[in-house]
């Protein structure tokens, strides 16, 4: 890369520079290994950054010791970049400003850039503290089923709303991408640093999609919290390709705390596999890094919390009280304002929740006149609100269990036994401990099961991708309850045997109720096409229960109906019914659990096939 020609002078001190840089063996310190993402591969090093004009050197990628000597002979290139507006030495201040340390530690003095450009941006953060959020999983997006991980910069003031924040996300608009999956996993998308105010967040995460937010501060020193923002601004003017599995948010946080604090060693101890939640562990298992832990609900929490602790009276007029046509004659029955106060901030609640799911101002023009003149009536009103946040979750969303999970079964089909073994890559189903999930909510990726016998071992089912989101109805609050699968499948014959491989995209859409804090109930409409030997489209309903007996054991039982539109089985109908019951052992990374299931084919009234599956499971979280 070409750089401006330096002085007589400046070559003079480059060439100081260099020998010291070699003597001190600074191209060797953590600490420059991790502003330019170097790791091993392979035994050699390599850079997670894929842009090529991020290096200087010829070889930087793979080069750390050339990196550095271009480094330094570029010390002093003022000239501006090609791809920012800012001059070479500013574009790179992360690495200049490491470099000015280490010169001055061993007696040479170069001055750091004076760079107006990251001076004007840098005031936009407080260095005072730094607080790591977790927006727990949506499911109702594959973009955001994992949760998200970011930064706030902390400043004095009392309130957080007005602080900056920075997350790392995919580049580009993907909401309208219906191959965001596909591409993501094979880093079609560029990965970049966003900058918004706190409240931008809040909006985003707690009005519009539902979610709590975890916060974690950090015990970073402000000199800590100045190079991470230095790695973020070098970071800014480049790229790294985006990996839904590995090199995506989780990964560029865990990075950007490194270089705050080199001495940490976070990208070592992660898994292949990295989620968000992986992030929250990781830096919660670090000594004294995590000084406080903080939760903040959900807008919709918070509503559907003051709803149900309501007396039935009150549930029941809030509900009514939604249509403006009613207010005169529900506000009537209420003399004591104490109720009057409850019932109203009840009300204005859900109402915010509802203007919320609008797309527009002007779609949501008549709820906003109606929260209004609600706010009007409350105003005149002295009683105190008794409109609380929802109490905190008896477990913090890090005190779940891992995401990778290996099993191990054992049973029986009509008196013949087998051997079953799972490897799933990700993430959740409705038995596992379900600390830091919602009830119910199944999130799967790469979940593999192989069956066995003394004789052989056969493929026999791999979920590539599952969600399964059961959306509580209430009295108030309606949305479909969402079911789909990809999967490539072997059906389980009365034999024992399997038949052969197919590919089955299942989808299903339905609502759920709320039985109890821990229990809910689903009722689906579901449809199936199933391709390979002997195509197939099935349709027909499911319904189900899944309940929490104690924090550490879960069931659930579920029945189905399908109907084969097409194919061999054409007009055949399968019944199956089937449960489940689970027990955590000794901790929420061990789990047994013993199923059954029943299922029956026939056509026109004739039996054509029955089996009875019996099985016992032992799993683990790592």
């Amino acid at each position: 890369m070409a750089y401006a020609e330096p002085s007589p002078a400046q070559s003079s001190d480059i060439s100081s520079m260099l020998k010291l840089a070699e003597g001190e063996k600074l191209a060797e310190q953590a600490e420059w290994l991790k502003i330019l993402q170097y790791h091993r591969v392979f035994g050699q090093w390599k850079s997670r950054v894929d842009d090529p004009t991020y290096f200087l050197a010829e070889h930087g990628k793979v080069d750390p010791k050339a990196e550095l000597a271009a480094t330094i002979r570029n010390a002093f290139d003022d000239s501006v970049a090609l791809n920012s507006p800012q001059p070479n030495v500013c574009r790179y201040i992360a690495r200049y400003q490491f470099l000015s340390r280490q010169m001055k530690e061993v007696g040479f003095d170069y001055l750091a850039p004076d760079c107006s450009g990251f001076d004007g941006w840098r005031t936009k953060f407080s260095n005072r503290r730094a607080t790591l959020i977790f927006a727990s999983i949506y499911l109702n997006s594959p973009a955001s089923m994992y949760g998200h991980t970011f930064i706030r910069f902390d400043s004095d003031k009392k309130s957080r709303l007005n602080d900056a924040t920075v997350s790392y996300a995919v580049g580009g608009d993907t909401d309208n991408d219906p191959l965001f999956l596909i591409k993501s996993l094979v880093g079609s998308y560029p990965g970049e640093f966003y900058h918004i105010p706190f409240h931008n967040k809040v909006r985003e995460y707690s009005d519009l999609d539902s979610r709590d937010m975890w916060e974690y501060e950090l015990t970073l020193s402000r000199e800590e919290i100045d190079r991470m923002l230095a790695f973020i601004w070098e970071q800014s003017f480049t790229y790294t390709n985006y990996y839904f599995a590995d090199d995506n948010c989780a990964l560029m946080l865990l990075a950007s705390l490194e270089a705050s604090r080199p001495s940490l060693e976070l990208l070592q101890q992660a898994k292949p596999w990295l989620i968000p939640l992986d992030v929250v562990k990781l830096v919660r298992a670090q000594p004294g890094l995590v000084t406080d832990i903080r939760y903040r609900p959900s807008q919709f929490n918070n509503a559907q919390f003051n709803f149900y602790r309501a007396d039935e009276k009150v549930q029941k007029d809030a509900v009514v009280l939604l249509d403006e046509a009613n207010q005169e004659a529900v506000l009537s029955r209420y003399d004591n304002d104490v109720e009057r106060a409850e019932l109203l901030d009840i009300s204005l609640a859900m109402l915010e929740y509802q203007r919320n799911r609008k797309h527009s101002e002007e779609e949501a023009a008549d709820i906003s006149r109606y929260q209004l003149k609600l706010s009007g009536v409350r105003s005149k009103i002295s009683a105190e609100s008794n409109f609380i946040d929802a109490p905190r979750p008896k477990f913090t969303p890090d005190e779940g269990h891992d995401s990778f999970r290996a099993g191990l079964s054992y049973g029986e089909i009509n008196g013949l036994g087998y051997g079953r073994l799972n490897l799933r890559a990700s993430n959740h189903d409705e038995l596992d401990p379900d600390s830091g999930y919602a009830p119910g909510a199944r999130s799967k990726m790469g979940d593999l099961y192989l069956r066995f016998n003394a004789k052989r071992v056969e493929f026999e089912q791999l979920d590539i991708f599952e969600v399964f989101a059961p959306s509580v109805r209430s009295a108030w609050f309606s949305h479909p309850t969402i079911e789909f699968r990809a999967s490539l499948q072997r059906d389980v014959l009365r034999d024992n045997s399997l038949s052969p491989v197919q590919l089955a995209l299942d989808a299903g859409a339905g609502v759920s109720y709320r039985l109890g804090e821990y229990s809910r109930a689903y009722t689906l409409a579901e449809g199936a096409v199933k391709l390979g030997d002997g195509n197939a489209i099935t349709l027909g309903p499911s319904a189900g229960v899944i309940h929490a007996l104690t924090d550490a054991i879960r069931f659930e039982v579920e029945s189905s109906a399908q109907w084969y539109a097409s194919g061999n089985d054409q007009h055949t109908w399968l019944y199956r019914v089937g449960g489940g019951i689970a027990s955590d052992v000794g901790n929420k990374q061990n789990n047994v659990r013993l199923s059954v299931v029943r299922q029956m084919q026939g056509n026109s009234g004739n039996s054509l096939r029955e089996l009875t599956d019996i099985r016992f499971s032992y799993f683990h979280y790592f």
